[in-house]
């Protein structure tokens, strides 16, 4: 773990107060605990097209770091706390002892943990895009696919997607001139027809994939 300038204090046997700015871990690095968030957030991020970009932000009741107890691989992401955070720190025999122990756990873990491998496996195909109007389509038909008519274009779509905001507003007014989507004033958004959409995705992701070949 990386300490900031203020350093962690250990408020009993396993738990970390962290504060903002503290690095539990870094992209690349061997590991042999996970944690688990008891208050506070914390950050995870990638590094793609050397940009560190955010793959995902963690809450209280939340866990990361199991891949390295899981599979013994080199850590996929980077682990920074960005509000104070308490942590609890799990070591391999820790992890294995409460697995045999309660199989609800290791139940829950396992549902939770393919969730989010399935969600950033989304996230970083699309971060893989370079072209900036292939992303927004690419992050605008995700949500759209949750299950309702209209959509609420996310407040850190910009943070997502690893662009400025005032690109991707340009890119949103285009969309809506080009008859593709529709917004509303509660910043809503629909998809007017899914074959066009598609299919205009399908060629700014073809056109990605060679001009950057």
């Amino acid at each position: 773990m990386t300490r900031t300038s203020t350093k962690e204090q250990t408020s009993e046997k396993g738990v970390l107060q962290c504060p903002a700015g503290t690095v539990l871990f870094r992209e690349g690095e061997e590991g042999t605990r996970m944690y688990v968030i008891k208050a506070g957030q914390v950050r995870m991020s990638k590094k793609i097209h050397d940009t560190e970009v955010v793959v995902e932000e963690l809450g209280a009741g939340e866990f990361c770091g199991e891949l390295a107890i899981l599979g013994q691989q080199p850590r996929p992401v980077t682990a920074m706390v960005i509000q104070d955070a308490s942590v609890i720190q799990i070591d391999v025999a820790q992890f294995e002892a409460m697995v045999k122990g309660n199989s609800d756990i290791a139940m829950r873990m396992m549902k939770k943990l393919a969730q989010r491998l399935t969600e950033a496996q989304y996230r970083v195909s699309n971060l893989i895009l370079r072209t900036s109007k292939a992303r927004v389509l690419h992050q605008l038909r995700a949500e759209a696919q949750r299950g309702a008519e209209e959509t609420p274009i996310p407040d850190n779509i910009a943070e997502v997607l690893a662009l400025e905001i005032g690109e991707i507003k340009q890119i949103l007014n285009q969309l809506v001139r080009d008859d593709l989507i529709t917004i509303d004033k509660r910043g809503y958004f629909s998809i007017v027809d899914w074959e066009a959409y598609d299919r205009y995705l399908r060629y700014l992701e073809l056109h990605d994939r060679f001009e950057y070949a």
